[in-house]
């Protein structure tokens, strides 16, 4: 049940995300930086070592589990080059491209995206209160930043905002349904160490390759102590957790 509250104020963050693309972006900078310091934080002090644990635990080598976080790294690499995800706040004019055919495709990839960040809710809770706290934290920050995303890229490709409003809620929703679909499928525990190394590769892609980036294109010191007060966050949260 908790899962699924948790899952469900993601609609709000990734809502107030789009919202902040039309209105406000004079800060998004400070945003990228703290959502890049809380998702590696949760995959550093907090997947990373469950990971470890949960493998031991179940006798299987940490060296497999190790494949998969290799694993989602690369899948997320690739989903970002398939469909065109990586334009971030700002992007979506510098590389000349107004076809609005692309914006949707990267908008339905955002979603996906998405879907498996409630996916990592629920698979999180199902395993340990500590854990999906962490990643419920880690996804909020980061799914404000997915909404940023999916309406700056539609709009950029010559799509109404009416249009970039409904991927929108669909980007809204999708977490909502990883998350359900996560607490009531079944899980067996030998293979829960592959499905949390697969998580970290995936949070270390998010916030190394995605979010960071971003908030270092600017000048001001100001996004890199934001990176470090999300990191110092989450390693606070699965410390008193």
């Amino acid at each position: 049940m908790i899962g699924i509250l948790v899952a469900a104020l993601t609609f709000f963050s990734t809502s107030l995300g789009g919202l902040a693309a039309v209105r406000v972006r004079d800060r998004m900078h400070l945003l990228l930086g703290f959502s890049s310091g809380a998702v590696l934080g949760v995959a550093l002090f907090d997947v990373f070592p469950e990971l470890i644990s949960r493998s031991r635990s179940a006798g299987i080598e940490v060296s497999q589990a190790m494949l998969f976080v290799a694993v989602g790294f690369l899948a997320f690499f690739l989903l970002e080059k398939f469909t065109s995800l990586h334009h971030g706040p700002g992007h979506g004019h510098e590389h000349g491209r107004k076809s609005t055919d692309v914006g949707m495709v990267a908008a339905a990839g955002l979603s996906f995206h998405s879907f498996l960040d409630g996916v990592a809710i629920g698979v999180g809770f199902k395993t340990d209160l500590k854990l999906g706290v962490a990643i419920g934290i880690a996804v909020l920050a980061h799914d404000f930043v997915d909404g940023l995303n999916t309406v700056t890229i539609v709009l950029a490709h010559g799509n109404s905002l009416r249009r970039a409003l409904r991927w929108l809620l669909l980007d809204a929703l999708t977490p909502l349904m990883g998350a359900t679909v996560a607490l009531v499928a079944p899980l067996p525990s030998g293979i829960l160490p592959y499905i949390l190394g697969s998580f970290v590769g995936v949070f270390v892609y998010i916030g190394a390759s995605d979010l960071l980036p971003e908030a270092r294109e600017h000048d001001s010191p100001w996004p890199a102590a934001a990176t470090v007060a999300g990191m110092g966050l989450l390693w606070g949260v699965t410390r008193l957790i």
